[in-house]
């Protein structure tokens, strides 16, 4: 059986969403990386890298949450990644705009207006996050010409790309028409319910 750690409410939160649409058995194991304990312990046995998500399928073992993604898809269910070497370039590119830019941007402002201690946070970084975030999602709302981003169904880039939208919309910014209803289609799928609750 697949085995995947880490929480839903990390990146390890899309690699699960995309287990739950894909329907193979897997199990979720928690680790507190936050406790010295079941750090050593995780990077002693697990993972060297000390960080989620990892994930171990039979020989197979990952990190990162877009390999994680790009291996399930394409092994379990791969219809969710086209046929032809130019949309699955368009699923790739999309998932590394969103993990590479908009999220950047957005943890830039989560970590600086709610993670951090107080003494810590930088409004300076708030606002340079917010200005990013709304430049990236201004580039989403003009390439969304469908209801999906890649061909005429919901592929892996959307999966990716709508997990890290969701987190930029905890940013409070507000988005386009185009990127709500698509946002809004995405989080309505009930492989996304499961995971994220809604």
């Amino acid at each position: 059986m697949i085995q995947i750690y880490g929480s839903h409410m990390s990146s390890a939160g899309r690699c699960l969403w995309l287990l739950e649409e894909i329907g193979v058995p897997y199990e979720r194991l928690q680790v507190d990386l936050r406790d010295p304990a079941a750090r050593k312990k995780y990077v002693d046995e697990v993972f060297n890298g000390g960080k989620v998500p990892f994930l171990i399928d039979g020989d197979v073992r990952l990190f990162e949450s877009m390999a994680i993604n790009t291996y399930l898809a394409a092994k379990y269910k791969p219809e969710l990644l086209p046929s032809d070497p130019y949309g699955r370039a368009l699923v790739d590119q999309w998932s590394f705009w969103a993990i590479s830019n908009l999220s950047a941007e957005a943890l830039k402002v989560l970590y600086h207006s709610q993670f951090l201690p107080e003494d810590q946070r930088d409004p300076k970084q708030v606002e340079s996050g917010k200005a990013g975030c709304a430049r990236y999602l201004a580039q989403l709302e003009d390439s969304l010409s469908g209801e999906w981003l890649v061909g005429r169904s919901f592929t892996l880039a959307d999966l990716n790309v709508a997990s890290v939208v969701n987190l930029a919309a905890r940013t409070g910014l507000s988005m386009g028409p185009r990127v709500t209803a698509w946002l809004k289609r995405n989080t309505e799928r009930a492989a996304f319910k499961k995971v994220f609750g809604g």
